[in-house]
């Protein structure tokens, strides 16, 4: 049976769209980003199904899903070296530092 991918994505994927809206709300705590993350899921699955089908749809979805929004917990928990900037408006109190603890932070 040779089926259009878009056919094979509505009866197999989107069939699945309440569960799928009801899981992301479960584990995502910005409701406002749910349907962007959906769109996301949907792209990945999309991408991955014109090159070859999956086996279990479903599963494969909630996967996709599951596999996305912990790519975004780790992006969120990386903080940019720029973010700091200026190490002075740190406020660190260097004086603080003994002269043997400085030297053994720099070996």
């Amino acid at each position: 049976m040779n089926e259009s991918l878009d056919t094979w994505f509505k009866r197999e994927i989107i069939a699945h769209e309440p569960a799928l809206v009801r899981y992301l709300a479960r584990h995502w705590p910005n409701r406002q980003e749910i349907f962007d993350l959906r769109q996301d899921i949907y792209i990945r699955v999309y991408d991955a199904a014109a090159k070859s089908r999956p086996q279990s749809p479903k599963s494969f979805l909630f996967s996709t899903a599951r596999h996305l929004i912990i790519d975004r917990i780790r992006r969120q928990r990386i903080v940019s070296i720029d973010s700091v900037g200026d190490v002075d408006a740190l406020n660190v109190m260097i004086e603080d530092i003994s002269p043997e603890r400085r030297i053994a932070t720099r070996s």
